[in-house]
């Protein structure tokens, strides 16, 4: 069981990493535009994952900073103020829509929240240099964005795969944590608080005797799934798979075992 320390630290961790990796995108691999106005990178491909992994505020406070600090190094600091706002809005839209979008189409929220990247720079460059530079770079800052947007899609592809993307994505806050996940998928659900969670996974134990497979699920409190999305919501409890949910805090793991086989039976 995770406590809600541990939980920060590896969200801080993960948004180190995010910040290196952008910084180390945006300046190894950096051509500068025509006129030496700006210079092309693949930094965006980091931005959109810290939107991804770590939400909206977090991914657009990560990317923001990252982005910055890369201009600045790279001897293009007057860039940095409005780089700072526009990859960090990029994450945050990335983050937020990401969250929110059903399964088959949230990747294409990547390429939407990419292509505030154009918009943002364009603005930024007419008031420093008007439109004889501002309108060329649109191209490049698109081609740019979309190419992040690509390789983000397929990075994220991957890491959906594995145990490294917290699905419950941190754009809300983390008020749940699954314990245990049968390797099949489960025949039933348990939920309880986070203080209940020996208690359940005594329960799985007993239901894992009889055949049946239980995913055990940790709450931080009653409303934890309230501060969830549905799609959220839905990668701890699906729509239609029998649950049990303790709230007894007298109650056995054989009575939450018996419970689960009674909703199953339903």
């Amino acid at each position: 069981m995770q406590s809600k320390q541990t939980q920060s630290i590896r969200r801080l961790t993960t948004a180190g990493v995010l910040a290196a990796a952008i910084v180390l995108l945006t300046t190894i691999v950096s051509i500068p535009m025509p006129g030496g106005f700006g210079y092309i990178n693949l930094g965006d491909m980091g931005v959109l994952l810290a939107g991804m992994l770590l939400g909206g505020g977090w991914g657009a406070l990560c990317a923001g900073a990252a982005s910055a600090l890369s201009d600045v190094l790279l001897g293009y600091t007057i860039y940095a103020p409005a780089t700072f706002i526009i990859k960090g809005l990029v994450a945050l839209v990335a983050g937020l829509l990401f969250a929110r979008t059903q399964k088959k189409i949230r990747f294409a929220s990547l390429y939407l929240a990419a292509l505030i990247v154009p918009a943002g720079y364009f603005c930024y460059e007419l008031l420093l240099y008007g439109a004889a530079t501002a309108i060329p770079n649109i191209i490049f800052n698109t081609i740019q964005c979309m190419i992040g947007a690509v390789v983000a899609t397929v990075v994220g592809v991957m890491l959906l795969k594995t145990k490294l993307f917290t699905r419950e994505n941190a754009a809300l806050p983390i008020c749940a944590e699954i314990l245990r996940e049968p390797k099949n998928g489960p025949d039933v659900i348990l939920l309880a608080s986070r203080a209940q969670s020996e208690l359940i996974l005594k329960a799985g134990d007993m239901l894992s005797v009889q055949g049946i497979m239980a995913r055990i699920v940790a709450l931080d409190d009653n409303g934890a799934f309230d501060r969830l999305s549905a799609m959220q919501r839905e990668n701890f409890l699906p729509n239609g798979k029998p649950f049990v949910r303790v709230e007894d805090s007298d109650t056995t793991p054989k009575a939450v075992m018996l419970a689960a086989v009674e909703a199953i039976g339903k």
